[in-house]
């Protein structure tokens, strides 16, 4: 690795993809690797890289956790690991097509006009987008609706109303359930427009 810190250390993400291919879980790799590394986020790195995510996304995920290696002790490498897990850091993201980067697009408005969202569920709504996991980001923005005292109902149901009709035609296994989300955000959406 390079002096200055930038840059991947290439034995780190040989000894990723070598795990990750034996089937070892990212959060076990990292741990694996964390102990190879004072820093622990260069393994993160690596797992990640090994996994197929570009560096600098990687290091910006990891912007956010630049504190956790102070919170375990050596020997908690693999808790490290699982820590950033759960956080989404080793997320592959998903390619998406036109049609559903207009529906992500509708859902992170809906997401906008919310209100809030306490933090582990932001976390995992997150996931969802990166996963690309669009129906699943549907039906948990549906169960939550806008905040009461916060909200922007209106613009909200009329998101989820844009985002459902696209999703509706296209997703096989889950159409009966998107169509039920859709058509209870419709009559949210009248309801918040008398």
């Amino acid at each position: 690795m390079p002096d200055d810190g930038s840059g991947v250390d290439e034995s780190l993400v040989a000894a990723a993809r070598e795990r990750l291919r034996a089937g070892a879980a990212p959060s076990a790799v990292c741990g694996k690797l964390a102990a190879r590394t004072p820093r622990w986020s260069e393994a993160a790195v690596a797992v990640g890289v090994a996994r197929g995510t570009a560096e600098a996304e990687l290091r910006e995920r990891l912007a956010g956790y630049e504190q956790a290696q102070d919170e375990f002790h050596p020997g908690e490498e693999e808790d490290y690991g699982h820590l950033l897990e759960m956080c989404g850091v080793f997320d592959v993201p998903e390619r998406l097509d036109e049609r559903e980067e207009e529906i992500a697009g509708h859902l992170r408005a809906a997401w906008d006009a919310m209100g809030g969202l306490g933090s582990g569920y932001a976390i995992s709504l997150s996931r969802r987008f990166v996963k690309g996991e669009l129906s699943s980001a549907f039906r948990m923005l549906a169960r939550f609706g806008p905040r009461q005292d916060r909200g922007r109902p209106a613009e909200f149901w009329a998101a989820m109303v844009a985002a459902g009709e696209l999703l509706d035609s296209a997703d096989g296994d889950e159409r009966e359930t998107v169509a039920r989300v859709l058509a209870e955000s419709r009559r949210h959406l009248a309801e918040a427009t008398r």
